[in-house]
This record gives structure tokens, C-alpha cells and sequence, in this order.
């Protein structure tokens, strides 16, 4: 009995070992995913335009570029992605919308409020 005792005791501690082991070495649980950030590094520019007390006509500019990219007038380059959000009467945003129709880093950030949003 104690030859049992001792062998599903090993076998036991062991699964478990094996278990700790294969999570630290992938970082995530066995059927777990990894999760990518895509926006880890970027540098980001925020523009904000205030509208009424209600929250329509509130607008927010965000200009993402890849960290590097951008020379010393960095919102005049043509690196970065420019995304509007536009928000309704509840102070909710209620409608994103890339520059150019697309999400590509090919927008200047200082055009922000000209560019054409579809």
C-alpha cells in the first residue's frame, strides 16, 4: 500500500510541477491565447475640441506614429495615423473614423481638422 501511496503521490506532484513549468515557460495557461498589444510603443497625440454641456459636437483627434518616425516638427510629417471620434448628445462617442478611409500610418497631424474622414 505505501509503494501505491508513493507512486500516485509522484505521479501527483509531478503533473503539477510539469504544469507550473510549461505555464512559466509560455506565459500563459495550457489553451490560453497571447495577447498582442499592438499599441505598446506608439507615441500618440490627444487633440481635444469642446462643444456643448451635453456633449454634441465633441470632437477628439488621436495621431498614432511609430516611435522614430517622426523628425523635430513631428505632427508635420506624414507618419501618422489620425483617427476622429465625434461624440452625441449623451457624452457618448458615437462615431470613429479614420483619416484617408483607412487605418495607415500616412497622415499628417497637423491637417487633423481638414482631413477627410469617411
Amino acid at each position: 500500500m505505501s509503494r501505491l501511496w508513493m507512486w500516485l503521490s509522484g505521479v501527483f506532484f509531478g503533473m503539477l510541477f510539469a504544469s507550473f513549468a510549461l505555464q512559466s515557460q509560455a506565459g500563459n495557461f495550457p489553451g490560453e491565447q497571447p495577447v498582442y498589444g499592438r499599441d505598446v510603443g506608439l507615441e500618440t497625440r490627444l487633440f481635444y475640441v469642446a462643444a456643448g454641456s451635453d456633449g454634441a459636437g465633441k470632437v477628439e483627434y488621436v495621431c498614432k506614429s511609430f516611435p522614430g518616425t517622426t523628425g523635430s516638427d513631428d505632427v508635420a510629417d506624414d507618419v501618422w495615423q489620425v483617427m476622429r471620434l465625434t461624440y452625441d448628445t449623451d457624452d457618448r462617442v458615437s462615431t470613429v473614423a479614420f483619416a484617408g478611409d483607412d487605418d495607415a500610418y500616412n497622415q499628417i497631424c497637423s491637417n487633423r481638422t481638414s482631413l477627410n474622414y469617411n
